[in-house]
């Protein structure tokens, strides 16, 4: 009896044994698969930035312009040495793209020069969003504003002055 005992009880250990060593050399993971479809991106230039007129009353020392992108709103240099006027308009561009997605925005330089049509240039900083959150898709969707400072010396020419500033989009 003491046979039959210790046989079962060794046949037991056996069978614990084969089955543990055969759940040790296999093993199962699940892993998610995939894939963000997206629609290119296109960037549409709606309007541009337009500063009004400045009149350079009394400038005796650097006098900043500048123009807020999120309401229009100028800061016409300090002292009176600037006198601002005119219609005043933010920039605003247009994304296209895939709705819910955030796409980064970024200019190709951090400031641009605006050429004097009397000779001379303004050192233009746009103000750009870091980022933009697309919508729905829509004619007046997905739209974000620029706006910018530059300075105003005592050799600055009058006249009229313009350039381009390039904005670029991309998916996060």
């Amino acid at each position: 009896m003491k046979k039959i005992i210790i046989a079962a009880a060794a046949l037991a250990a056996a069978t614990t044994a084969t089955s543990a060593s055969a759940q040790a050399s296999r093993a199962v993971a699940n892993a998610n698969a995939n894939a963000r479809l997206l629609s290119p991106l296109a960037l549409e230039s709606r309007r541009g930035i337009n500063f009004g007129d400045i009149v350079m009353v009394n400038v005796t020392g650097d006098q900043t312009v500048s123009l807020d992108r999120l309401n229009g709103d100028i800061v016409c240099g300090t002292g009176g040495a600037l006198t601002c006027s005119g219609t005043r308009t933010t920039g605003e561009f247009r994304i296209t793209g895939t709705q819910g997605q955030t796409v980064n925005v970024s200019l190709s330089q951090p400031s641009f020069a605006l050429s004097g049509s009397n000779g001379g240039s303004l050192v233009f900083t746009p103000t750009i969003p870091a980022t933009v959150a697309l919508g729905a898709p829509g004619p007046n969707a997905n739209l974000f504003t620029v706006g910018g400072s530059f300075v105003i010396g005592t050799s600055t020419r009058d006249g009229l002055y313009s350039g381009q500033i390039e904005v670029q989009v991309q998916y996060q």
